[in-house]
């Protein structure tokens, strides 16, 4: 049997199941239909990897986590169905998440209690111990017996017995053109530089002259008659302890290792999935460094040498795509600098982990002929290196390249804060790099696409619409704490719509008329308060930025806080839902919305 076939047989023997589990889960039949959808899509591109271990609960749990995204947060509503049971469906969302897998996939998956728990991911003793208690919630609420409640969640099929199952040929080609898509987007966006405790950065004044990139990037275009010879790079082409050290000068460095194994797999940052994002490079290095002193720092510098200038651009790219799409727990990017040169600039961005102990990274990334290198220091504690330090430190592991390629080097460097580069995955938006810790969650954010047609960043004072003859486009996403814990309210979570008009002078009308309803909001409805009230500008965008608050009952109110930014004729909106203590501060939400004004630069 061909991989083809196989995939074939196992997509039209498997689908029905997989959604009605999915439907089950979610409640929502059209959700369940494209995510059950879409797993199989990212199934037929890993088939290799999963074929032999266990593809059905694979797609089922890929497929959970697109209906988590998909309806987990305010101001989304599940939408059930005429022809479903919703009172089922309501009494099993109101059990934890956890809980209401185990549930269904016991019942309608067929399997066994070990296998539910093992594919929800809970030991098997606390799996029996969590359906028993959730079984008897459910009994309560529907005041049924066990019999009749399992009777009833296999009739939750006949709602999705009726739905079109997609041919398997068609599933697989969209599968291809996405992989190709984003292959398109990574190799143009190769000329990103950075890199660190896990992102990515690009930068925008090369992406909007793509076509001077290949000159730009190439350390053998620093005398045009000169190739990069990359055959005499060796480890003496590596930073030593001395330079390093300038980075803390009032510590004591010492290198801890080099390492030159093309074999090794284990990543030596954050965010990379493999060591190296060359499949098949010439030569490797790596080298660490450890400072003595007062502080926890640690140093790593990282040279890849492909086999050609083609495949060193696919490495970058790769590289760009890892750490782009890096989600790590109460992680930020804090802050991006582009180190202006002669010949090809560098970029450094600052991120910052939450967690404790609180620590800084500072990440240096270059593309240079088949050489892609990186610098990344990280410490203890809310600063790093000075920018400026850290840009001569990352212009030196370069310049030690060049001088044995036989190029014509260049120490002349000017350091400038720069616009986050964008992301791969919805550039125009919020990235999960740009999103707020909250509290003392550990889970990471996650974002999705949704409809722009019923506008998800609206509230109840402007009701915003992002649709009519004055708008050439629009999409949405939503923002939710993936797996987050149940003592986290269902209403919590960030909404952002973009939208583009058809002129500078409709999108500025469109953001007076939304900002004045806002503002009137506590005259026309007497339960509503406005208490915080900020704006920012600069010569490319401005925003404003509210809190606003309902009586929800007597001496209780809900809070919510909304921005509406505008650059040119693009507008987003941008509205976090707190819940309770789950809240941010108005300046860390002004920042958010500052970051989100950055982001509509990327918009096409």
């Amino acid at each position: 049997m061909t991989r083809v076939d196989e995939f074939n047989s196992f997509y039209s023997s498997t689908f029905a199941d997989a959604v009605q589990v999915t439907y089950a889960v979610c409640g929502d039949r059209q959700v369940a239909f494209e995510a059950t959808v879409d797993a199989y899509r990212r199934a037929w591109r890993d088939w290799t990897k999963i074929r032999n271990h266990h593809p059905l609960g694979w797609v089922r749990n890929e497929a959970w986590k697109l209906t988590a995204l998909s309806r987990g947060t305010h101001p989304l509503r599940r939408k059930h169905e005429e022809d479903s049971d919703t009172q089922l469906l309501e009494a099993l969302a109101e059990l934890s998440v956890d809980d209401r897998r185990l549930i269904v996939l016991m019942t309608l998956g067929n399997t066994d209690l070990e296998e539910a728990s093992r594919e929800v991911g809970v030991p098997a003793e606390e799996g029996i111990e969590n359906v028993t208690t959730a079984l008897a919630k459910l009994e309560a609420a529907l005041r049924q017996g066990i019999d009749t409640i399992e009777r009833r969640m296999h009739g939750l099929a006949a709602a999705t017995a009726s739905l079109e199952v997609p041919p398997a040929s068609t599933l697989r080609t969209a599968a291809k053109r996405g992989r190709q898509r984003n292959t398109v987007l990574l190799v143009a966006a190769a000329v990103v530089v950075i890199l660190g405790g896990g992102f990515v950065a690009t930068d925008g004044d090369a992406l909007a002259s793509s076509t001077a990139l290949p000159h730009r990037q190439k350390i053998g275009a620093e005398r045009p008659d000169v190739l990069l010879d990359a055959e005499k790079i060796d480890t003496g082409n590596l930073l030593s302890a001395s330079q390093v050290g300038q980075l803390d000068p009032e510590s004591s460095w010492k290198v801890d290792g080099t390492d030159e194994n093309v074999d090794n797999t284990t990543p030596y940052a954050t965010c990379p999935t493999k060591r190296f994002a060359d499949k098949d490079p010439l030569k490797v290095f790596v080298r660490t460094f450890t400072a003595t002193g007062l502080a926890d720092e640690r140093v790593a510098q990282a040279i890849e040498v492909s086999r050609s200038d083609d495949i060193a651009t696919k490495t970058y790219a790769r590289l760009v795509q890892w750490y782009s799409d890096c989600e790590h727990p109460r992680v930020q990017l804090v802050a991006a600098y582009t180190v202006k040169r002669n010949f090809g600039d560098f970029q450094i961005l600052r991120l910052r982990s939450h967690r404790s102990p609180e620590r800084t990274f500072t990440v240096g990334f270059s593309h240079s002929g088949t050489v892609t290198s990186t610098l990344v220091h990280e410490a203890d504690g809310a600063s790093g290196p000075s920018i400026q330090t850290f840009a001569r430190t990352l212009n030196d592991s370069v310049a030690k390249v060049c001088k044995d390629s036989g190029g014509e080097c260049d120490d002349t460097i000017t350091v400038r804060r720069t616009d986050p580069p964008p992301t791969s995955d919805a550039p125009s938006f919020l990235g999960i790099v740009d999103l707020p810790p909250i509290r003392n969650i550990d889970k990471v954010w996650a974002g999705a696409s949704v409809s722009a047609k019923t506008n998800p960043a609206a509230t109840q004072c402007d009701n915003a619409s992002f649709t009519g003859k004055d708008v050439q486009r629009a999409g949405a996403r939503i923002y939710v704490l993936y797996q987050a814990p149940a003592t986290l309210p269902k209403q919590f979570g960030v909404a952002e719509t973009v939208g583009r008009f058809s002129s500078t002078a409709k999108a500025k009308a469109f953001v007076a008329k939304v900002s004045k309803r806002l503002d009137a909001c506590p005259d026309k409805n007497l339960s509503a308060r406005i208490d915080q009230h900020q704006s920012f500008k600069t010569s490319r965008y401005s925003g404003e930025v509210w809190r606003v608050s309902v009586e929800v009952t007597k001496g209780d109110r809900a809070y919510y806080r909304m921005s509406l930014i505008r650059s040119g004729a693009d507008v987003a909106q941008v509205t976090f839902t707190p819940a309770s203590k789950y809240d941010i501060t108005q300046k860390t939400f002004e920042a958010m919305a500052v970051r989100a004004a950055t982001r509509l630069k990327y918009a096409k």
